[in-house]
């Protein structure tokens, strides 16, 4: 088993579209994608649960069964003099897709094809906050969004 140093290769695209439903990416979607990857430092996007307790009288062993379940979005993105890509795509308020290949793709600059697995995490922009200027520091930003809809962490590209 190798273990894969994200940025060697993690694609992560923004989509304003993506196929409903299932949120299994079409090729056309991914390649109509904005390619952010270049200025991602950091990306957290996790799911979590919980789970209700089912006790009975009869046993000393307490059950349980799956609780409702959230998700969360966070990334941190180099700011650039020149087009601002990743800054002008992500306004407060946008919604669209972030499709993730952790991983890469089989594709020109790791990006994924028809058949590779990848994520899409439906998200709206909640916050783009500047990080503090600095003297000798590259400027960043965080962006924070919320996830209206259930993630699709093992979308097949279509």
């Amino acid at each position: 088993m190798a273990r894969l140093i994200p940025n060697q290769n993690t694609w992560v695209g923004f989509a304003t579209t993506v196929a409903s439903g299932s949120f299994n990416p079409t090729q056309a979607e991914v390649n109509a994608s904005v390619n952010l990857t270049q200025f991602l430092i950091s990306l957290n996007a996790s799911s979590q649960g919980n789970v209700v307790p089912t006790p009975a009288f009869d046993t000393l062993f307490e059950t349980t069964i799956v609780g409702t379940s959230q998700a969360s979005f966070t990334a941190d993105f180099y700011r650039d003099s020149s087009a601002d890509t990743a800054w002008s795509t992500l306004p407060r308020t946008t919604t669209g897709y972030f499709i993730i290949s952790r991983f890469g793709g089989s594709g020109t600059g790791k990006k994924p094809q028809t058949g590779d697995k990848a994520e899409c995490w439906p998200v709206a922009v909640v916050s783009r906050s500047s990080a503090n200027l600095a003297n000798n520091t590259v400027q960043t930003f965080t962006v924070t969004c919320s996830v209206p809809l259930e993630p699709n962490e093992s979308a097949t590209i279509a």
